[in-house]
Order: C-alpha cells, then structure tokens, then sequence
C-alpha cells in the first residue's frame, strides 16, 4: 500500500521498486513463522503456488488483456495513470490498479518485461492475506483445512493471473481482522485497527467488485455487533472509511478521465426488471451461484445455528457470503450480456467469495467447538 499511494502521488519509479523490494524481504521474513504450524501451511501453500504460477505463462483473455496488460502500460508509461487516456476500452480501463502497479514493480526490479515475474506478484500477494486468516484460527489442523479448502476453491485462479481468487481471499482476510477489531476493549487497539485496514483498502483495489465486498463485510460486521452486543462499533466504521480513501482517489481521478464501466452505464434496473418476471432466468443463476458443494457449509451453519449465533465471525460471515451472493444475482440479472453466456464465461469465477467465506464461517465453528458457551439449563 505505501508503493500505491507513492505511485499515485507521482512517484512511480525507485520508490515503488523499493516498495516491491521490501515485499519480497517481507515474504522471506514471514518464511521464520513457519514454526508456528498455522502459519507454515499458508507459506507452504504460497510457495506451491509461486512455483506454478513462475512455470506457467496463461493464456486467458483476462490476464492477458485486463491485468498484464495494464501493468505494461504502467512499466512502459511510467505512471499509475497510463490507463486513463482511454486506450483499448475493451480492457477495461477503470478498473483499480494495485495489482498491475505490483506486477510493473516487479518487472522493473527484474530490470524487463516478461511474461511470467509479473503475474506471479499477484500470487505472492496472497501471503499476507493467509497469514492474518491463520492467526484468527485458534487450531494447526483447522488452518490446514483452509488452506486445502482455499485450494480446492480457487483452483487454477490462485496462479493464472485472475484476480477472482485474491479477492475471496482478501475478503475472508477483512472479515477475520475485522472481527479483532470489534472486541470490547479499554483502548483502541491500533495493532488490530491496521491489519483491518490495509486489507480491507487492498481488498477494494483488486478489482471493482472489492469496494462491493468491503462494503458488505463492514456492514455485516457492524449490524451483527449492533444486534448482538447493543453497540454501535464507531472504531470499525471510523477504519472502513479510512480504507476507502485510496479507492476514492482513484475514482476520482477516473471520472475526471471521463471513462465508464460496461455495466454501470448500460440500463440494468431496466433489463433486471425485465428478467425477473421469468421464473427461469432466476433458476439459472441461482443454480449457477449455489453449483455443486456450495450448499454444504450454507445447510450445516444453518443447522448449528445456536453456535452460528454464537460466534460474531461466523455470522457476519455467513450474512456477507449471502448478501453478496444476493448482489451477484441482481448483477446477472440485469447484465446487458446474454444471460446464459454471462454465467458461462465467469460464474465460477465471481462466485469465489462466496464459497470461501461461507467456508471460512464454519471451519471457524469447528476451530471454536469446544469453547462454545453451554446451554442455560432450563428452569421450571
């Protein structure tokens, strides 16, 4: 974050290879946390995927076209802006820019451009994400269970320049210190305020679907404070805006470019409105949204609601996996694509911070299993 607000100040340059330098220190730093076995799985499961993702140029429209593309505008122009002069709209230029600034910086450090350093900055910034989640689980083998469940979620997008998978990550990353951060305390607790807010800013500035998703959680988060503990959580909300000022900033300088997205600036309350009377078009996406085990951590937490209660985190992630999955629905429903090639080119994708916060909502159950509050005993 501090190379992205030095480029977005200007100072594109030695100051964002120094930046992506002292990631690099960083990440070998984290390597000494591997004698904790929370955190040793998260680091063994990032050096797998950095293997693969250095072993494997993609060929996919999005990385290529989107998201490499980008940052080859930023190592060739120099600058965090190189976007906003409207070339090549079809790539989507409004789109946030921290993940090509990463991979321009690492292609600048390496002294070229290739096809491989750049895309693999994407992977590597998984590892701060995992380690904040490994130190909310309490349990060595809870953690393991999900790193193996983020693997199997996210598949071939943790390592092929997509940023779908990042951004399920970051999301359980947000939730997880976003419940730190709402624990009653004497004082503000700065050292859990910060990891909030690094990673719900980083979250919003992976790709436009983080603000939604930041959104979702701090909001989640919140109501389920307000409902459980009868308190407004003012330190959480102070933080989440806070978070959003690089996102602002970038926005800002978007609409000053005059760009737009394909989806905003097309009439999706009037195609949503459209659709919905047609019962089939809601069973397709919502078969699409909810495909194969999905289901499963959704029946089980509704099944041991009591802990589901019980645990602010599991709530809150279980109301923002549904809630997003609600706006998932609506975007579908009023895209201005053909429907049925809308879901087939990316469900799998979008829908990745469903499964995974839904999944992260109940190995948290488990991790806290025996720690739950007993039952009151019943009284005649």
């Amino acid at each position: 974050m501090a190379g992205y607000v030095l480029a977005a100040l200007g100072g594109f340059g030695l100051p964002t290879m120094l930046a992506f330098a002292a990631l690099l220190v960083a990440a070998v730093w984290a390597l000494a946390s591997v004698r904790d076995p929370r955190a040793a799985w998260m680091v063994v499961t990032v050096l797998a995927l950095l293997v693969i993702a250095l072993g494997s140029p993609t060929d996919e429209w999005d990385p290529r076209s989107i998201w490499l593309f980008h940052a080859r505008r930023i190592f060739e122009d120099g600058s965090l802006y190189a976007m906003l002069d409207g070339y090549a709209g079809f790539s989507h230029n409004d789109y946030p820019a921290l993940v090509p600034l990463l991979s321009a910086s690492s292609a600048q450090l390496v002294g070229d451009w290739n096809e491989l350093f750049p895309k693999a900055a994407g992977t590597l910034l998984l590892l701060p994400a995992l380690l904040l989640i490994a130190r909310s689980l309490r349990s060595w083998w809870v953690a393991g269970l999900f790193a193996v469940v983020t693997l199997q979620v996210g598949g071939r997008y943790l390592a092929d320049g997509y940023m779908d998978a990042l951004l399920a990550v970051y999301a359980v990353a947000a939730l997880a210190s976003a419940a730190r951060c709402t624990e009653r305390t004497q004082r503000i607790a700065w050292d859990e305020l910060l990891p909030f807010v690094l990673s719900t800013a980083v979250l919003s500035l992976i790709k436009n679907e983080g603000m939604v998703l930041a959104t979702v959680i701090a909001a989640a988060m919140a109501a389920v404070v307000v409902l459980r503990e009868r308190r407004v959580p003012w330190t959480l909300l102070i933080a989440f805006v806070v978070a959003m000022l690089p996102l602002l900033a970038w926005k800002l300088a978007v609409a000053g470019a005059h760009l737009t997205n394909d989806l905003a600036s097309t009439d999706m309350k009037g195609q949503l409105l459209s659709r919905l009377p047609e019962l089939a078009n809601s069973t397709l996406i919502l078969k699409k949204l909810f495909r194969e085990w999905a289901l499963v951590p959704l029946l089980v937490l509704a099944v041991l609601w009591r802990r589901t209660w019980s645990n602010p985190v599991v709530l809150a992630g279980a109301v923002a996996g549904l809630v997003y999955a609600g706006v998932l629905y609506a975007v579908y429903l009023g895209t201005p694509h053909d429907l049925e090639w809308h879901l087939a080119t990316s469900v799998k994708r979008v829908v990745l911070p469903v499964f995974l916060l839904l999944m992260y909502a109940l190995l948290v159950v488990v991790d806290r299993w025996r720690s739950a509050p007993k039952a009151a005993p019943v009284t005649q």
